[in-house]
């Protein structure tokens, strides 16, 4: 929820002269979709390569699950009037309209990024019984629930390159605004359940205002600021399409990108497109109250549930602490693990507290024991073994497809048994705590970090810092050194200074350091300069 969101190109698209179904393979269609890898749209699809809990489905499963329609490479492709036609069926109170750039998005959806969509089919089954209920209950239309793919693409660990958090994607001051508690353990913004009621509150409000469902929408991206002066620059004008050009670009995109959304889910058979599911779905879980502190790490011992099940079904625990606080936390657990863990509860409380040290639950005691790490990105070559595809690399390294095509620089996703590729993992590296004593030693001592890439990153002589300490011995400070961080495809200042946040890298920091004004001035491949402890 916010700016910065969405960056909406005018694309064409060649005309389908049939009126009924067609089917091709991926290397038949033209792809004249212009609509970037840098999209934020598209940056959350591709955060859900990373989420493993979607890894459930063996190829077996996804077999069974294969429309028997098509082959499993043919992509279904219909004519203008189809789309125009499906659109107009559907039952809603908000006005959808059919033209190039719901076409387009469309295309992102069902064509692009299907592999990805299939996804969030799967975690449909999640959330939207929830979403339907919570809008069901506050006198909302159903589909705003496809809302939350165009924000987060119902990841619910999503964040913005603005700061934008959670399925619902709202920024720190208006989650506050609408009660969301957000401290060093909790942050509501992750919570589903309790975002979607303050989504739902945004939306009552906002069509308070307007009366236009459209217009809530647009507004829910950019605010009813933007919103406001684009009616009035339109001569008062309150229809989404007639102040379309008057908006932020990223807000002419989101509208259509939400009619897509609407497309795509209700048409995904006509598409091809297979549900992956997640490892666990909304009805196969139940909740608990809980008003005393208790660990992830030790309930899942005691309940026998994975720690990354736990934390999949409960996002907004910063630090998979349930804490003391008086207040009581509903819980999520698999459904067969509810009545297990009410018939033991008094016990799992008190063998808790006799295990656990008051001073381990504590914010600033886990925020110290995290901050003795930095992350690197290493690079490594991957061998391709027989069977393995695209997706499967980026899935096992944590990364897009699009990024592993950039590194080997390819523009096709079809890989060999026996290719080499290129792959950057990221790795933890011990740093000295911040109010360690400081060692003195002779520069020519510094060495490179043991296992990073010499083309990703590279550490400075800290001569190479005027402001660097010198001790009586003559001996300089090895407080502070340096590494080279590579500018990849889609990094902002934002971005790079969050790999680095553990060492207090900043912004402003990376500009004074590198002399540069915005994120406007990185170009892939260029090296900067960060600031980090030795």
């Amino acid at each position: 929820m916010g700016c910065s969101r969405i960056l909406w190109i005018s694309v064409f698209f060649m005309p389908l002269s049939v009126f009924s179904q067609n089917t091709t393979t991926p290397s038949t269609i033209r792809q004249k979709d212009e609509i970037t890898e840098n999209d934020p749209i598209v940056a959350m699809l591709d955060s859900l390569v990373s989420q493993h809990f979607l890894d459930k489905t063996s190829t077996q499963y996804a077999s069974l699950n294969a429309n028997k329609r098509f082959a499993s490479t043919e992509i279904p492709v219909y004519s203008e009037e189809v789309y125009r036609k499906r659109l107009s069926s559907l039952n809603t109170p908000i006005p959808f309209e059919y033209n190039e750039s719901v076409r387009n998005y469309i295309n992102l959806y069902a064509n692009r990024k299907k592999e990805l969509t299939a996804r969030v089919l799967g975690l449909s089954q999640m959330y939207f019984p929830m979403f339907e209920q919570i809008l069901d209950q506050q006198g909302l239309p159903l589909e705003f629930k496809y809302l939350a793919i165009v924000e987060s693409a119902l990841n619910p660990n999503a964040v913005s390159s603005a700061g934008a958090t959670g399925i619902w994607q709202f920024m720190f001051n208006t989650a506050k605004m609408y009660s969301l508690n957000i401290n060093s353990l909790i942050d509501e913004r992750k919570d589903p359940y309790k975002a979607t009621y303050a989504a739902c509150e945004y939306f009552k409000n906002m069509y308070a205002i307007y009366k236009d469902w459209l217009l809530v929408i647009a507004a829910y991206n950019c605010g009813p600021g933007n919103v406001n002066k684009a009616i009035a620059r339109s001569g008062g004008k309150k229809n989404f399409w007639e102040i379309s050009k008057y908006l932020p670009a990223e807000t002419r995109g989101y509208v259509p990108a939400f009619i897509a959304v609407n497309y795509v889910m209700s048409y995904a058979a006509e598409h091809n497109i297979n549900t992956i599911p997640p490892a666990i779905s909304y009805f196969e879980t139940d909740t608990v109250k809980i008003n005393k502190p208790l660990s992830f790490e030790f309930l899942s011992a005691q309940l026998d549930i994975p720690l990354s099940v736990l934390e999949y079904l409960n996002p907004s625990f910063r630090r998979n602490i349930i804490p003391s606080t008086g207040e009581t936390f509903n819980i999520r657990l698999p459904y067969d693990k509810t009545s297990l863990f009410v018939a033991n509860e008094e016990l799992i409380f008190r063998k808790f507290a006799e295990e656990t040290r008051a001073e381990d639950l504590l914010p600033k005691s886990l925020a110290a024991s995290e901050d003795q790490y930095i992350t690197r990105e290493v690079k490594q070559i991957h061998k391709v073994k027989r069977g393995e595809k695209m997706a499967t690399l980026a899935r096992q390294y944590s990364c897009s497809i699009s990024e592993i095509k950039l590194w080997n620089k390819i523009r096709n996703n079809r890989i060999k048994p026996g290719q080499k590729l290129v792959v950057f993992v990221t790795v933890k590296k011990k740093i000295v705590p911040v109010n360690a004593p400081v060692v003195a030693v002779k520069t020519s001592e510094i060495a490179p970090v043991e296992g990073t890439d010499s083309l990703h990153q590279e550490k400075m002589s800290v001569n190479e810092t005027k402001d660097t300490p010198v001790a009586a011995s003559g001996l300089k400070s090895a407080k502070l050194t340096y590494v080279y961080h590579i500018v990849q495809k889609g990094d902002t200042l934002w971005r790079i200074a969050n790999k680095y946040k553990y060492e207090g890298v900043t912004v402003a920091q990376l500009k004074n350091l590198n002399k540069i004004n915005s994120s406007r001035e990185l170009k892939p491949g260029t090296k900067l300069k960060v600031v980090v402890n030795g």
